[in-house]
């Protein structure tokens, strides 16, 4: 039987010694080609699909967990999160709750972006040596490393186990969208307006009979559950038959990829959209009027996944990345072919939105045969770096930058001959001094949240 892209990865990093970067894996270990920065991690996070095996740690380097004796679940530490946003998304109620021979709880603390490293750092402690829970894991985890990041400049977590894939194992007939779901399938009491606290303890309590059908099951041990969570080849994230309004509904009006599979989780489709919710909606509505190939798509669909993104030009590159990596049934056009397009300015700078509220996308164009994509937060804390990487590839003639060219160059080359004058760009050539054309950018970055920038700008 012919290796999994992941068994690939896998065979590769069990060969080093220490961390790769996501650009390396995409090259050596996947075959593609011109994969950089964070178009790398993320076509190497599809690849392993949150598989907890596989950890990319705060510098950006991915490994493999090394391998420990096996452990029995009644040995094991949980600790269930609960972290609720306010009504701005600044401020946030943090709690835990952890599960081992009795419980300890975090007590519920607020916070706000970028601030509380000393409460970060006590959560982190508190967790440590602990497995983490969440309903959804993968967006907990996100949530978290952003938020601590933010505060104190590292991540906290790598890794932790999803009830959703855990209860979709022994519920699966019932619909989970949140873990209300699961806990009204167990007959489990709670409120709706619980807070952080409340959250973390309906999650322990959710786990705390999940692990009790586990092991009634013969899953005895952490390494045993892992293997049912994440299978090769890897289950998808989304409920088999759970395309309904509330599924529909709850995905994003915001752009990026979205990844169709069949029973067995192959990817048959991958495409891009500038609004996840209304493009992926589209597929379900008026099914009797789709074009014949959507009808075969619909046919064969059993899961799906989603992938947010700053800007449709972000969602383009992905998608092609993806659909190259995938090799999807239904993308039959997946070749970019080289056209004759006139950039404007040799040296440009495009400054777009990010996936992160907080940061923007720089997608630096270099000499009008080439990119390479910047990413930097409005507040400028991480600015001596991407000044550096702006420097290097603009002004310092003794650096050789690595540059994304070929198919993904070509996409952007199209995608900007349309929108060239409805985003905002710096021409690098007419911008002065290498200091004043920073600044320029700099302050582009910083005043990105004001009225007229959303306006007239960030419409892509």
């Amino acid at each position: 039987m012919s290796k999994t892209v992941k068994d690939r990865i896998r065979d590769f990093l069990e060969q080093r010694d220490t961390g790769v970067r996501a650009e390396v894996l995409a090259y050596e270990a996947m075959g593609l080609r011109g994969a950089v920065g964070s178009i790398a991690d993320k076509v190497v996070r599809a690849a392993v699909e949150a598989d907890p095996c596989f950890v990319c740690d705060s510098g950006g380097m991915w490994y493999l967990k090394s391998p420990a004796r096996e452990t029995p679940l009644r040995e094991i530490s949980f600790v269930c999160v609960g972290l609720v946003p306010s009504a701005d998304a600044e401020v946030y109620a943090l709690a835990g709750r952890k599960v081992h021979n009795g419980e300890t709880l975090f007590p519920p603390v607020r916070i706000r972006m970028g601030e509380h490293a000393e409460i970060w750092a006590s959560y982190a402690e508190f967790a440590k040596d602990a497995v983490m829970v969440g309903f959804q894991w993968p967006k907990i985890q996100r949530d978290l490393n952003r938020l601590s990041r933010a505060a104190m400049g590292e991540a906290i977590v790598d890794s932790g186990i999803c009830l959703f894939r855990l209860g979709r194992q022994f519920y699966p007939d019932v619909k989970l969208h949140v873990v209300e779901d699961l806990a009204v399938a167990m007959g489990l009491s709670f409120v709706a307006d619980r807070g952080a606290e409340g959250e973390a303890s309906l999650q322990a309590e959710v786990l705390f009979h999940l692990l009790g059908q586990c092991e009634s099951a013969g899953i005895q041990t952490i390494e045993a559950l892992t293997a049912v969570l994440y299978p090769d080849p890897v289950p998808v994230c989304f409920d088999a038959y759970a395309f309904d309004e509330a599924f529909l509904s709850a995905l994003p009006a915001l752009p990026g990829v979205y990844i169709m599979r069949d029973r067995e989780g192959r990817a048959i489709y991958v495409g891009k959209a500038v609004n996840l919710r209304t493009r992926v909606g589209s597929y379900f509505a008026r099914r009797s009027a789709r074009p014949e190939k959507t009808q075969r798509i619909l046919d064969r669909i059993r899961s799906m996944e989603v992938e947010t993104v700053g800007s449709e030009l972000e969602a383009l590159l992905l998608e092609s990345k993806l659909i190259a990596l995938c090799q999807p049934e239904f993308n039959t056009q997946v070749d970019v072919h080289s056209r004759d397009i006139d950039l404007g300015a040799e040296n440009r700078v495009l400054i777009l939105p990010s996936s992160e509220p907080e940061c923007v996308e720089l997608f630096c164009i270099a000499k009008g045969t080439s990119f390479q994509q910047v990413h930097a937060r409005k507040d400028l804390r991480d600015w001596e770096a991407a000044q550096r990487r702006l420097y290097q590839l603009y002004f310092d003639a003794h650096v050789e930058p690595d540059l994304e060219t070929g198919a993904p160059f070509e996409i952007l080359k199209s995608w900007l001959a349309t929108k060239r004058d409805a985003i905002n760009w710096v021409d690098m050539d007419r911008s002065g001094s290498p200091d004043n054309a920073l600044r320029i950018i700099s302050e582009y970055v910083q005043h990105c949240e004001d009225e007229a920038w959303e306006k007239i700008s960030w419409r892509v």
